[in-house]
């Protein structure tokens, strides 16, 4: 039966039973036997287990630290309080020389098993050394982990989690929400360190938070509803591990992320956030990443703690800064409205590669303006380019629903059109190596009333009867691709009978062995895995491969992205590539694995083509190409055999590498091809 239960009441349950399950826990520190701790945390324990597995300890953390790492090496299982905050500083000499070391130090032969619970952050007016928020110190200490629950659930189970974890942990519980209730039933288990919690799903941008701030941008989400964004708040639980994977497709599925805590803002947690989403997501933000956090100034005294601690109001202030267009510019979530016997409305389309809005720039027509189909009526502006839209309506503007210089989402209503005629769909054609724009749109055709917009993307005149696509953001990567980048293609044959007696050995398909030989070539030439900062005059080689590849669907070429490809087993490999085929055939493939791709291995051999030379996908710096397998003469052992052949090709960015560094790379996947492919 669930029950209202406060967080401080769920920590004393769960150091109730986990002293009751095992006879090797202690715990100890100020006052935390007979008076059952400052916060009343501890109540009881002494009572109901004695005065040696529950006791006071002297005034003097940094003893306090020292018995716990006797203890713990001794074989017991101690949990320790620093009273508060501020009061573990001297023990941190123990903390991370002692128990942060003592494993690696003992090359793991020596676990140590402790808990050090630290009651952390604000809200309480607490006076100085009362309050503070230490939790940067411990995460930059290599050898600890860190966790922080935002609820009573997650008070209970981590903590227990904690107990029973062969390494030091350090526990931060927000003193502000020690009596903040939640109805459960204990025992209570939630996910475990590493895993963060999504608390409130949206998509206009992500929250991140941890302890006490989770509360605030909980509040502040609920009040940006009330203005029209959509935000999701992630609460990360635990510091040290990290969920990298949850904060990275939170990030990719909203395109913007703020940080939120009470610590002060340089060199604190929310900058590694910042950090990470940067390097993971760069490819998916449509805004700078941005953080509220403390000032960069001594915890105040209680009467100015309101104002140095991160509320709701600066929270949306934020959210307001980093939505564009948000609610002070006039941004309004539309429902889309339906067609109706007075016209046909034209909504902003998906502008492709997860951009979520554009901003109206300029209209190129007016109320009562008579429109042809495919004529330009308005230039708008996203975070990646600009770009003219087509009416796929012919007929009279009865209605414009935005102005210029108004942020709209994807889907919203942009014009009405009435007496339209039908609409012609798009023919979904693809550039080769890159794929569809993910939706079908009429192709643009100059008109008399488009002539003086300032078009900075325009299409060729569409021929009578003819079915093209809209030039939009998809084809200007190409043009600014096509245009910068100097690139280079080199072409090399490989004898594929091995291969193909692979394919059957091994029991699986081509495509993960020719990604397995292209992976193998990256670690032999890390060069070819990296992209060109043109701003810096940089190469930055990236430290994961993030693998697209080439996938045929009823749409065409899509290039769905395995992430992290270079940490896959050929099994695991075989299986992502199948998993992520059939989504991308299935119209369901995830934003995080549309893009982000770092190298492209691209399958001419469906089309029946021995190769050809792509345009690079902007910003990767290579492409390899596999052309179909023919029977060919082959020079073998001093004769000539018919064997299985194919070419590849590889187009290379020339300001990354040279051609002998290109030709090596594409020698290395032939030879692997050709040589080892069967073991």
């Amino acid at each position: 039966m669930t029950t209202s239960v406060a967080m401080a009441q769920a920590l004393n349950a769960a150091l109730r039973d986990a002293l009751g399950a095992d006879e090797r826990v202690v715990v100890f520190g100020e006052d935390v036997g007979r008076l059952g701790g400052v916060f009343r945390v501890t109540a009881g324990l002494t009572d109901e287990f004695g005065d040696r597995r529950c006791f006071d300890t002297p005034v003097s953390e940094a003893g306090i630290a020292g018995l716990a790492v006797g203890m713990a090496m001794a074989g017991f299982r101690p949990v320790v309080e620093m009273q508060f905050d501020a009061f573990a500083y001297p023990a941190f000499e123990q903390i991370a020389s002692h128990m942060a070391k003592t494993r690696n130090r003992t090359r793991g032969v020596l676990p140590l098993p402790l808990v050090v619970r630290v009651p952390y952050g604000g809200g309480i007016g607490g006076v100085e050394h009362h309050s503070d928020s230490s939790e940067a110190y411990y995460a930059h200490t290599a050898g600890l982990k860190v966790v922080t629950p935002a609820t009573a659930a997650d008070a209970y189970s981590l903590l227990r989690e904690a107990i029973d974890d062969p390494d030091p942990v350090i526990f931060l519980e927000p003193k502000r929400h020690y009596w903040t209730k939640q109805e459960l039933q204990l025992p209570a288990r939630t996910e475990p360190f590493g895993t963060a919690a999504i608390r409130r799903p949206g998509s206009d941008a992500t929250v991140v938070a941890y302890g006490p701030s989770v509360a605030v941008a909980l509040e502040a989400a609920r009040e940006a509803a009330a203005e029209g964004l959509d935000v999701e708040v992630l609460d990360l639980r635990s510091l040290v591990p990290l969920d990298d994977r949850t904060l990275t497709a939170s990030v990719r599925r909203t395109g913007r992320c703020l940080v939120v805590h009470e610590a002060q803002g340089f060199a604190g947690v929310g900058a590694e956030i910042a950090a990470r989403v940067q390097e993971r997501c760069f490819d998916a933000l449509v805004a700078p990443v941005l953080r509220v956090t403390g000032f960069d100034i001594p915890y105040p005294p209680p009467l100015l703690e309101s104002a140095h601690l991160p509320g709701a109001g600066r929270v949306l202030e934020a959210l307001r800064r980093l939505v564009p267009g948000g609610p002070e510019r006039g941004f309004r979530q539309v429902a889309r409205p339906s067609a109706d016997s007075t016209g046909r409305t034209f909504h902003l389309p998906d502008l492709g590669e997860g951009l979520a809005d554009a901003e109206v720039l300029e209209w190129t027509v007016a109320v009562g303006d008579t429109v042809e189909q495919d004529q330009v009526v308005a230039e708008v502006e996203t975070a990646k380019s600009v770009v003219t839209l087509p009416s796929p309506y012919a007929g009279t503007v009865t209605g414009l629903h935005c102005r210029a210089g108004e942020v709209v989402r994807v889907g919203a209503p942009l014009l009405t059109v009435a007496d339209s005629a039908s609409e012609e769909p798009g023919s979904g054609a693809v550039l080769t190596g890159y794929g569809t724009t993910g939706a079908r749109r009429a192709a643009q055709a100059p008109s008399p009333a488009s002539s003086g917009a300032s078009s900075r993307v325009s299409a060729a005149p569409r021929q009578p009867d003819s079915v093209t696509r809209t030039f939009d953001a998809t084809a200007e990567k190409y043009l600014r691709s096509h245009r910068d980048t100097p690139a280079v293609t080199i072409w090399a044959d490989a004898d594929a009978t091995g291969l193909l007696a692979a394919r059957t050995t091994l029991g699986t398909g081509l495509l993960p062995l020719l990604a397995r030989a292209c992976l193998a070539g990256l670690a032999a030439f890390p060069d070819l895995n990296s992209r060109v900062d043109t701003d810096r005059g940089e190469i930055v080689r990236l430290p994961e491969v993030h693998l697209g590849f080439a996938a045929q669907t009823a749409r065409g070429l899509v290039v769905p992205v395995v992430r992290d490809a270079h940490r896959l087993g050929l099994d695991e490999l075989a299986a992502e590539l199948g998993r992520l085929t059939e989504l991308a055939r299935g119209d369901a493939l995830p934003l995080g694995h549309r893009t982000g791709g770092t190298f492209t291995l691209n399958n001419y051999g469906p089309l029946d083509v021995d190769g050809a030379t792509p345009i690079l996908n902007h910003p990767q710096s290579a492409m390899l190409g596999v052309g179909r397998i023919t029977d060919r003469p082959w020079a073998l052992n001093g004769r000539v055999e018919v064997r299985k052949v194919l070419t590849l090709s590889l187009t290379f960015d020339h300001r990354v590498c040279d051609g002998g560094t290109a030709a090596g790379f594409l020698r290395h996947v032939t030879d692997r091809l050709m040589s080892d492919s069967a073991t």
